[in-house]
This record gives C-alpha cells, sequence and structure tokens, in this order.
C-alpha cells in the first residue's frame, strides 16, 4: 500500500467537499481529494441538474450571512471558469395562511433587511398565471432567489481546483482518520495519506462519522421528475420564479410540499416532492422505486400546475443526509485540531456549498471565521467533555 503526503486531505469531494478544495487550493495549500465514487460523481447529493437559491429562508435568518456570502462566492466561481452557476430568476414561496413557516419565513426577510414581496388572490395569479392559487394562500417573492446549477457547479469547483495544484482520487473506500504524530492519517481501501488538516464531508456517506459524533444520519433517497409543457411560452419566459409550495389547510389529509424550477430544456419543467423513499445504508447500490411512488407528485402537479402534463418524462434519484434536527454538523471535531466536518445538511446544503468552502478553508487555516456558524456545532450531541482521538470513516 502506498503512502502519500499533503497539507490538506478531503474525505467526500462532493458539494462541500469540492468548494472546500477550490477554496483552500487557492490559498497556496496541497490537497488531495479522495472519494468512493468518480470525481464527479453520479450518486451524490448535487444529482440531477439543479439546487434551489434563496435569501428568505424559512430555516431561519441566522443563515443570512452564510448565504450571502455564498451568492458571492458563486459569482467568484463563474468568473473565474467562465461558465455560469447561479441563475437568478427570483423565488416564490406559497404558502396557506396558517402555515406556521410563514412567520419564520417573514421574519428573516424583514430582520435582515431583505428585500421582499407579498402577494395574495388575484395579484398573485396575474403575476404567476402558471401556478394555481387559493384564496387562502400567501405568495412571498424574494428577488435574489434562483437556481444554482449543481453539477455543472461542482465541476467547475474541482476544475479550478486542479488548475490550482490539487489532485484527486476517486473510487476508492476511506476507512479512518486518526493521529500520526503531529498529523493525521487518513487510510483507504488504496493509500495511506499524511497530512496536517482533514475536511471531512463525505455527503450521503458519513453515517459512520455521525455515529461517532453521537448522532444518526438518516440517509433519506428522493425521486427528481420533470415534466412535459403544455405550452412552452408559459414556463419559459424570461421572469419564471423558482417556486415552493406548503399547504397545510383543515380538511386535507395530505401535507402539499413541492418545488420546481424554470424550464432548462425549453420542453420540460423539474417538479420535485418533498417525500422520501424509505431509508437505505448507502447509495453505492441506487434504491429500487414503484412507479406508485409518482403518484403524489402527478396528483400536486395536476391540482396546481395545470400547464405541465402530469406524467414524467424523466426521472433521477438522489440522496441527503438527514439529522434529528436538520442542522448540518459544520465545524471542528472536538479533540481533532486541524480536523473539519460538514455533514448532515438535511436536503438544505447546497445552495452554501460555495460559503462553506470559504470557511472550511477559513477555519483550517486560520482557525476563525466571520461568519457565524456555532449553530452547526459538530459536537452538540457530544457529552460536554468529550473529546475524540479517532474517527471511523466506513
Amino acid at each position: 500500500m502506498s503512502t502519500l503526503e499533503t497539507d490538506v486531505v478531503i474525505v467526500g469531494v462532493g458539494s462541500v467537499g469540492s468548494m472546500a478544495s477550490w477554496q483552500i487550493a487557492s490559498r497556496g495549500q496541497r490537497v488531495i481529494g479522495v472519494d468512493r465514487f468518480s470525481i464527479p460523481g453520479p450518486f451524490s447529493a448535487y444529482a440531477g441538474e439543479s439546487r434551489m437559491f434563496r435569501k428568505i429562508y424559512a430555516e431561519g435568518g441566522h443563515y443570512t450571512p452564510l448565504l450571502q456570502r455564498s451568492q458571492d462566492l458563486w459569482r467568484i466561481l463563474e468568473k473565474n471558469t467562465g461558465t455560469r452557476l447561479l441563475n437568478t430568476t427570483g423565488a416564490v414561496t406559497i404558502y396557506d395562511e396558517h402555515n406556521p413557516r410563514l412567520a419564520s419565513l417573514l421574519a428573516a426577510g424583514k430582520n435582515n433587511g431583505l428585500d421582499y414581496e407579498v402577494l395574495r388572490g388575484d395579484e398573485a395569479r396575474t403575476k404567476y398565471p402558471e401556478h394555481v392559487f387559493r384564496d387562502t394562500d400567501v405568495t412571498i417573492f424574494d428577488p435574489d432567489g434562483g437556481y444554482v446549477s449543481s453539477e455543472k457547479a461542482v465541476t467547475a469547483a474541482l476544475t479550478e481546483a486542479t488548475r490550482l495544484g490539487a489532485k484527486f482520487l476517486g473510487d476508492r473506500k476511506a476507512h479512518s482518520v486518526e493521529p500520526y504524530g503531529d498529523r493525521y492519517i487518513v487510510r483507504t481501501d488504496r493509500e495511506e495519506i499524511i497530512a496536517s488538516r482533514v475536511v471531512l464531508s463525505q455527503g450521503n456517506g458519513a453515517g459512520p462519522v455521525c455515529k461517532d459524533l453521537g448522532v444518526h444520519l438518516s440517509v433519506l433517497p428522493q425521486i427528481l421528475t420533470w415534466f412535459p409543457i403544455v405550452d412552452p411560452a408559459a414556463f419559459c419566459r424570461a421572469d419564471m420564479p423558482v417556486f415552493v409550495r406548503r399547504a397545510e389547510e383543515k380538511g386535507r389529509s395530505d401535507k402539499t410540499q413541492f418545488y420546481g424550477f424554470p424550464s432548462a430544456d425549453g420542453w420540460t419543467v423539474k417538479v420535485v416532492a418533498s417525500i422520501f423513499l424509505d431509508e437505505v445504508e448507502s447509495m453505492e447500490k441506487p434504491p429500487t422505486w414503484d412507479p406508485r411512488h409518482l403518484d403524489t407528485i402527478r396528483a400536486w402537479v395536476r391540482e396546481f400546475m395545470p400547464g405541465l402534463i402530469p406524467d414524467p418524462v424523466r426521472v433521477a434519484t438522489c440522496a441527503d443526509g438527514h439529522l434529528p434536527d436538520t442542522t448540518a454538523l459544520f465545524g471542528p471535531v472536538p479533540g481533532m485540531e486541524g480536523v473539519i466536518v460538514a455533514a448532515g445538511f438535511s436536503g438544505h446544503g447546497f445552495k452554501m456549498a460555495s460559503g462553506l468552502g470559504a470557511i472550511a478553508a477559513e477555519l483550517l487555516l486560520d482557525g476563525t471565521t466571520a461568519t457565524d456558524v456555532s449553530f452547526m456545532n459538530p459536537g452538540r450531541f457530544l457529552g460536554p467533555d468529550t473529546r475524540l482521538t479517532s474517527l471511523a470513516l466506513s
């Protein structure tokens, strides 16, 4: 078994790992990234063409500085690589008026001085004719929203990192990270890599790391669907925003939860239900699904988006790692100075991936960051005095 040496080893070169590779390499560090799949790969959480970007964020205004920084960094990566990545279409969020998330969504905008617009009834129907609006719906428009071309963005970051000297090793499984004198050693099934600093960003493969950090990571596959357009002019216009709809109205047996994107190809629209398949241990064997799993999203498209043919012509799967409090583990590992973990983003991490990569670089190389990420403290599920000395990676 060969032994390699570097300044920083990154385990998991997906959404966050690719961005951390770019940021760390840009600061003159030698970087080696390893991944259990090819780099880039087809089974990562970023699969499926696009991921939403929003500034008016129901998960809480404490994400706003991170979202602002990420927005700026997407633009820098675009400039560096000559690639369009962040498409600012605006974002429409449609909630029923009694939805408990509505207050936090509005507070996130108001308390952080963000621009937004609230519409109801005929005003919303006139502005966004592709949607069906009920009288009880409240619509919030976020002008800074849009979507990131996720697979393209990861590839752009990897290309930039490679240009800056980073090296990537795919199709190998990392087993552990352990102390090695005053450095660390990452053991894979093909080599041992010695480095002063380590980033653990394994995406939906971070279960063992999360277990060592005292919490279970649920790997939940999701079916992504693309529906044909009846009238392309209605969905291909320049001002059509990305959209999120959540309804929890009394009298409905279901909780409507889906999101979607303006057409990227001129004849289909990506519309995805916020429902998941049964938990799996790994995406190394992509999960199977029954055609009946599409019944719910078909029904929602039929009810709320009549301008689409309610039968998908393209289907893909991806899987995210979910934590019980839907908040990631991000930051230094207690007891392991120089080791950063980024795991469990619960399906809403990609929009922030560029910012997370930059903050990981700052925490590793400077020991601090000006962007508050303390709410993602990776030691919060451990006892207050717990200090780790090694981590299992598989």
